[in-house]
């Protein structure tokens, strides 16, 4: 018996080279979407001065029902932080958030990676993103948040306000 793969061609089915054809495109268009959103989010984090944020609004939803911040405030401003070159200011505002913008830029990296070379290196990257390290870091991430809140409500002032 052999081990070969039959491409037949029958009205209405769609044959195996047809299927390798579609999921290119879509690895592609995935490929492409990531950079885009990547080199967006980079810009804007360089664009944006970090004077703007210092007196903007409060978008989260959590810290104006409950006045806490919640695991995502301060994402922003890290980003923006980073972006202008003030590290430390960066991790003091949210401290996963150098995390997470390191990661968005290998994802972008790899994503042009995969556009250049054609490979399916995307797959491995969502298999990363979605593996046990990945849940260990979203669960440290929301354990700080929530440590986080914590302090915030007892008032003792161990993390920067981010207000």
């Amino acid at each position: 018996m052999h081990n070969r793969r039959q491409i037949a061609i029958y009205p209405g089915r769609v044959t195996v080279a047809e299927q390798t054809d579609r999921r290119g495109v879509g690895a592609r268009g995935t490929a492409a979407a990531v950079v885009v959103a990547g080199f967006a989010a980079v810009g804007v984090a360089t664009a944006v001065s970090p004077a703007t944020l210092s007196d903007g609004p409060v978008l989260c939803p959590f810290r104006h029902v409950t006045g806490l911040p919640c695991p995502g405030c301060g994402l922003t401003r890290s980003w923006v932080a980073l972006g202008h070159g003030d590290v430390s200011s960066a991790f003091g505002f949210n401290a996963f958030g150098p995390v997470f913008a390191a990661i968005a830029v290998v994802a972008s990296g790899v994503a042009i990676w995969a556009l250049i070379t054609g490979r399916p290196v995307l797959d491995r990257l969502q298999t990363a993103l979605s593996g046990r390290i990945a849940l260990g870091v979203i669960a440290a991430w929301l354990g700080y948040g929530t440590v986080r809140a914590v302090f915030a409500a007892g008032g003792w002032g161990f993390f920067p306000s981010v207000t």
